[in-house]
């Protein structure tokens, strides 16, 4: 199927994943992910990013993506782009989770190399080859090896951009180097996205279009801001400033990385940042907790710090 990508936009600014909410029996609900997407809409985002990792695909069965995907899709209409995560190890499946976004008129893609089995690379590059043939949308490869195994480097992406399989990549890469060398290799106009957020100032400031991270979801407002200074207004000092002022958050999200205890863990973080604005996103389906008193506390006094805590008018989930 081809792809004109030159008559869509050009991918920059925030694209805000999305946190799956759940009622307190674990069952999904599509209110609480309706109110979590008003809000993100509500902050200015530029475009979402549902059911990548934030949003707990594997969590989930076949058929509570699709339905979740439907209630974002709805809930947007239209106001901003959508680059569904339609990710699994199976490439039939990501072809039928790809087909479905298509239907219900998502705008693109964005993909995670096959997970857990560790295919060789050439079938990871064949993975991607087979959906951009049978689905049609433009595709984003989200490169995010510490949950995937599997490393895309630069110059895959280059070799895929050239056959028109991929149109953008999201960098969840603590190489910084990734940013500079996709932006050499395929040029200005290919769309590359900060995908973790300790490095979004650097990632930004060297030149990717934008953003795809925990901020964005915690204090969209902010993460939008900051993309704006660095890549419209070029305004480095403000930017700087800004970046000192969130930084406490991100060193909260990201204080577990690389630790065996892993807690807290960065996704309870983006939840429980919804919970504490009122938004009805509810807990993680188990394994995965929620935040402890202690830190959930340090959490709120950071918010409180940023002007966060605002009023809302969300409607409570069921």
């Amino acid at each position: 199927m081809s792809i004109d990508v030159s008559t869509k936009p050009r991918l920059s600014g925030v694209f805000a994943p999305t946190v799956t909410a759940f009622n307190n029996d674990e069952s999904l609900s599509t209110e609480g992910t309706r109110a979590f997407v008003r809000f993100l809409l509500e902050e200015g985002v530029n475009g979402l990013t549902p059911l990548g990792s934030a949003g707990e695909p594997i969590a989930l069965t076949m058929a509570e993506r699709m339905k979740a995907l439907e209630a974002i899709v709805e809930e947007t209409a239209g106001r901003v782009p959508i680059y569904a995560g339609t990710s699994d190890y199976s490439t039939a499946t990501t072809i039928e989770l790809s087909k479905h976004a298509r239907s219900i008129g998502c705008d693109g893609l964005m993909l995670m190399a096959p997970y857990l089995l560790k295919p060789p690379k050439q079938d990871v590059l064949n993975h991607f080859r087979r959906v951009r043939d049978s689905v049609g949308l433009p595709i984003m490869v989200y490169n995010v090896p510490v949950l995937t195994g599997i490393e895309i480097t630069a110059e895959e992406i280059q070799m895929l951009a050239a056959e028109d399989v991929v149109h953008a990549v999201k960098w969840s890469h603590m190489e910084i180097a990734k940013v500079q060398d996709t932006r050499l290799l395929c040029g200005k106009d290919f769309a590359i996205f900060a995908g973790i957020d300790i490095t979004a100032f650097a990632a930004l400031a060297l030149g990717a279009d934008g953003w795809i991270g925990g901020i964005p979801m915690i204090a969209p407002a902010l993460a939008v801001q900051l993309c704006r200074l660095l890549t419209k207004e070029k305004n480095l000092d403000e930017a700087r400033a800004l970046w000192l002022h969130i930084l406490p958050i991100i060193r909260l999200e990201y204080r577990a990385m690389g630790t065996n205890e892993a807690s807290p863990h960065w996704l309870a973080v983006c939840r429980e940042s919804a919970a504490l604005r009122g938004i009805p996103v509810g807990v993680s389906r188990a394994p995965l907790s929620r935040l402890d008193s202690a830190t959930t506390e340090e959490l709120r006094v950071i918010l409180e710090g940023l002007g966060q805590l605002k009023k809302t008018t969300l409607t409570a989930a069921v």
